[in-house]
């Protein structure tokens, strides 16, 4: 992460010197690579990546890194004209592919499979529409003060697992 500040600092862009140093990794992350987080204390933003991404090449790896470093410049907490310009200097001088986003295949890993697991079923009286829920939402557990689109009365069912 050093290496990329300073690769930054080097061309002039302007990235926070209030960087945590450490990079958090998250082992439950699955829809993102990384994440650059405003958090209080003495640094101003954290860097966090997701555990799969410590599979991928060291150059994915890099690219994802320079991405989140680049939202601790002001202005560029989003993806927006500032952002790009920047990220597009990072890739002409330094051979780097940031972009906004981007996908398992194209860094050479495997998605993972979603684990999603519904846990609640909620079924119209009248009309036998169904909808299914993971989690315990407002509509669950208060489903008397909600109506199918019918007009029906609905039910919530708690979905047992073997």
């Amino acid at each position: 992460m050093a290496q990329i500040i300073a690769e930054c600092r080097l061309i002039h862009i302007p990235v926070s010197q209030y960087i945590d140093p450490r990079i958090t990794i998250n082992t439950r992350a699955r829809s993102r690579f990384a994440a650059c987080k405003k958090i209080k204390g003495p640094y101003k933003y954290e860097i966090e990546v997701g555990e799969m991404l410590l599979q991928a090449d060291i150059k994915w790896i890099k690219n994802i890194l320079a991405h989140e470093i680049l939202h601790t410049c002001h202005g560029c907490y989003n993806h927006g004209q500032r952002w790009k310009t920047y990220a597009n200097q990072m890739n002409q001088t330094y051979g780097y592919e940031i972009s906004t986003t981007t996908t398992y295949e194209r860094i050479g890993l495997e998605r993972p499979e979603k684990k999603r697991q519904i846990n609640y079923m909620i079924a119209c009286r009248d009309c036998g529409q169904k909808m299914y829920r993971q989690k315990r939402s407002r509509l669950v557990t208060h489903t008397n003060e909600y109506r199918c689109k019918c007009g029906g009365k609905l039910d919530c069912y708690k979905i047992e697992k073997n």
